[in-house]
């Protein structure tokens, strides 16, 4: 027992140092006791990664227990089977390469009003920075363009709800998830949610009777005919609010975090291939999800482990991405990696698997190239005096310490926003 509690413990608070020492031990596959998710199976090995991402026998919705709480059994990202098929086709359309564009020029505004507002010589967290860049895009994305009041009301509600607990534990013990009231951390989460749901279907509301905007994703689902009903399409919006902005700017703090560390890389990422490549180099390094999660339907075996019917297959990305027969010096910052084109396949994993893939990694992606290559073109970053990153959990998502602490120390004249193509982000 208190090896499983203290397995727990690691793993969720310190699960890259966690995982290192376990794979030194054990390899890329090895079994574990976990608290709250029992006996569990965690590979990085790409061969067996590849069996799990197609195995008929495992569900992946049924295992997000941390975030079925608060979003409950209607989200893309909790649904299994042909729900989730169906769902995943009706909402894939807003998300082409060609929808997502539009946000670009919004995006480099909002970029450049940061940076003047953050000023020189200041500490600030680069991760807050980007969320909240990031969250304005979202919210555009989402709703359409709306008057600055709107906006600002809805990244309130959002703020709000995501800022109801700081401890962890609250998302994974099940006895933390009491509502004792609004001043009690989950009764706070609640309410905050509630309001922002509330905030969500007035927007749908106002789309189905004609009054919301002509663009964002609301309206290309109306338009399409093929909305789910009113409490799906609020939880999937719900769903979008809380991690299309926040996981992203986990990962851009670390990406911002590498390319101060190695100043010959960041002399080279303009917005070009090279900065892409920087970005998914330190997605390798540092996956701010460190696991996907399967549950095993019946009996299985994987490479020689048993796993019984109910119990968890972790494909871990922590451990596949450090695959020294895969990643020849894994430990080191090496973009040129991704500059060959090479496909990885099931060793590089940062957005999900097969048909789980995140749905908006090219939003993602090109978020993140458009804000850091604006970063790098109009601000002279470095880390603050003294700061060290390391890897802290918060919430789901595992970033560095503090949200990568930079001060600027310039600003440098304002290019046009022509100048900051991003023609060359891989979609």
């Amino acid at each position: 027992m208190l090896a499983k509690l203290s397995n727990g413990y690691r793993w969720l608070m310190h699960p890259y140092e966690f995982l290192d020492a376990q794979t030194r031990r054990r390899g890329l596959s090895f079994q574990l006791d976990l608290p709250m998710l029992g006996r569990s199976l965690v590979t990085g090995d790409p061969a067996l990664v590849r069996e799990i991402a197609v195995h008929p026998d495992l569900d992946s919705g049924r295992g997000i227990v941390a975030l079925r709480a608060i979003l409950g059994d209607r989200s893309l990202i909790t649904l299994d089977g042909q729900e989730h098929r169906e769902r995943r086709r009706v909402l894939a359309p807003a998300f082409s390469p060609r929808a997502i564009q539009d946000y670009d020029a919004i995006t480099i505004d909002k970029t450049r009003a940061a940076i003047g507002e953050l000023g020189q010589g200041r500490p600030f967290s680069f991760y807050q920075a980007a969320r909240r860049i990031s969250l304005t895009a979202m919210v555009r994305f989402l709703f359409g363009e709306q008057d600055a009041a709107s906006t600002r009301g809805l990244e309130a509600l959002v703020e709000e709800f995501l800022q109801s607990f700081r401890n962890p534990l609250v998302l994974y013990l099940k006895f933390l998830q009491v509502d004792l009231g609004a001043a009690s951390p989950w009764g706070r989460a609640l309410r905050n949610r509630d309001r922002l749901r509330a905030r969500i279907l007035a927007e749908i509301a106002r789309h189905r009777e004609g009054r919301g905007s002509p663009t964002g994703l609301l309206a290309a689902l109306f338009a399409s005919g093929a909305t789910p009903g009113d409490d799906d399409l609020t939880t999937e919006v719900l769903t979008l609010l809380m991690f299309g902005h926040d996981t992203g700017a986990a990962a851009m703090a670390w990406a911002m975090v590498h390319l101060l560390q190695h100043p010959e890389a960041r002399a080279q990422a303009a917005p070009s291939a090279y900065l892409e490549a920087a970005i998914r180099e330190s997605m390798r390094l540092c996956p701010v999800v460190v696991n996907v999660t399967r549950v095993a339907r019946r009996d299985l075996e994987f490479g020689g482990f048993r796993v019984s019917a109910g119990e968890r297959v972790l494909p871990c990305a922590y451990v596949a991405h450090r695959n020294e027969e895969v990643f020849p010096d894994a430990g080191r910052f090496l973009p040129e990696r991704f500059l060959q084109g090479r496909n990885y396949g099931h060793a590089y994993f940062p957005f999900g698997l097969g048909a789980r893939l995140c749905l908006g990694e090219p939003f993602a992606m090109r978020q993140m190239m458009v804000i850091l290559s604006t970063f790098l073109a109009e601000a002279s970053l470095e880390f603050a005096p003294g700061y060290q990153p390391r890897p802290e959990r918060n919430l789901v998502l595992i970033m560095p310490s503090g949200g990568t602490l930079v001060v600027n120390r310039r600003i440098a004249p304002v290019i046009s926003t022509a100048a900051v193509s991003h023609e060359r982000v891989r979609q």
